[in-house]
């Protein structure tokens, strides 16, 4: 990053990154309205009802922001609307077709927008609880309708979304302590868990006694780290003014399981993101083109029926390449 500074500047450096926000931002937000045009205009989809409902939510939180040229809000707000009356968050839907009213409304949707506006008022005020969002980091239960935007509105951590179900996912954004670089943090984490099996902790004992010889497997008193988990810093967050990732040591580092770790490496001079899967049954993987998270069987299926990943349809074949190379 300090040879990119040198060549560029720090302020056009700071420019830069700054559009590249925008336009991964914008990228986001048109991927996933292309699924919500098509579902409103076209009579099939191939996306389930919870899809279409988060990618609703997802948009609808990022419109607070901006409404980028080419997306039309009535169709974002009638595809929430339609979506959360028929699973239950009636809350949601009365808000999105309120919305509508005030807005400028196709003529083949005025009728059945008019419709549920004067049906939903039947329902309950609520959403069912199982439809809220829990955040991984605080535990806190956030409502589908977040004035904050896409984010806790105890910790303020983003949510971290699959980019095909789009669900949030069980993530805490994690980084290492001052001092420990990207690439150190990597070889820490690819490290054995020092309390492991098969890790520092344990060693093959050779005994000879004459006529017998003996191997016996002899484990090692758990190394003491005072406490100093992962686990443990979450239990003692304390919510602050910004939000703030978990910051972690190398002993932490070291006895992460690599499994559980979600890894975003962008090129420099961005630094790597780390996350940590708080629910290891779940299977997540990442486009080492553009970095998005999916569910690795979703994320499968994609590659075998498009050959490409669906966010950046990077292909396959030109990843393997890459990879190898």
């Amino acid at each position: 990053s300090s040879g990119i500074n040198a060549e560029y500047g720090e302020q056009e450096v700071t420019q830069y990154l700054d559009k590249f926000q925008d336009y991964q931002h914008r990228a986001e937000m048109y991927y996933v309205y292309q699924t919500l045009h098509r579902y409103t205009e076209e009579p099939f989809t191939s996306h389930l009802p919870e899809a279409l409902f988060n990618m609703a939510r997802f948009l609808l939180h990022h419109l607070a922001q901006e409404i980028p040229y080419g997306v039309s809000k009535v169709s974002i707000l009638y595809a929430l609307a339609k979506q959360s009356k028929n699973m239950g968050a009636y809350k949601m839907a009365r808000h999105a077709f309120d919305k509508l009213q005030q807005l400028c409304i196709p003529r083949h949707f005025q009728e059945a927008i008019d419709l549920s506006s004067i049906t939903i008022r039947s329902k309950p005020f609520q959403d069912k609880e199982e439809l809220l969002p829990m955040c991984s980091k605080c535990s806190t239960t956030n409502p589908l309708l977040n004035q904050m935007g896409n984010q806790c509105i105890n910790c303020q951590q983003p949510f971290v979304h699959s980019f095909y179900a789009f669900e949030v996912l069980p993530l805490v954004e994690f980084i290492p302590e001052h001092g420990i670089s990207d690439a150190d943090a990597l070889k820490l984490i690819n490290q054995d868990p020092v309390n492991a099996p098969g890790g520092t902790g344990s060693k093959w004992q050779e005994r000879d006694q004459g006529d017998v010889q003996t191997m016996s497997f002899e484990t090692s008193a758990p190394a003491q780290n005072d406490g100093d988990t992962f686990e443990a810093r979450l239990q003692n967050y304390e919510a602050l003014a910004s939000y703030q990732p978990v910051e972690v040591g190398a002993t932490i580092l070291r006895n992460m399981p690599r499994a559980q770790v979600v890894i975003l490496k962008w090129a420099p001079p961005l630094r790597f993101q780390f996350y940590r899967n708080l629910m290891p049954d779940i299977i997540l993987d990442t486009c080492d083109s553009c970095n998005r998270i999916f569910y690795a069987d979703d994320l499968e299926l994609q590659y075998l029926q498009k050959q490409a990943c669906p966010f950046c349809r990077k292909a396959v074949a030109e990843q393997a390449q890459e990879a190898e190379s």
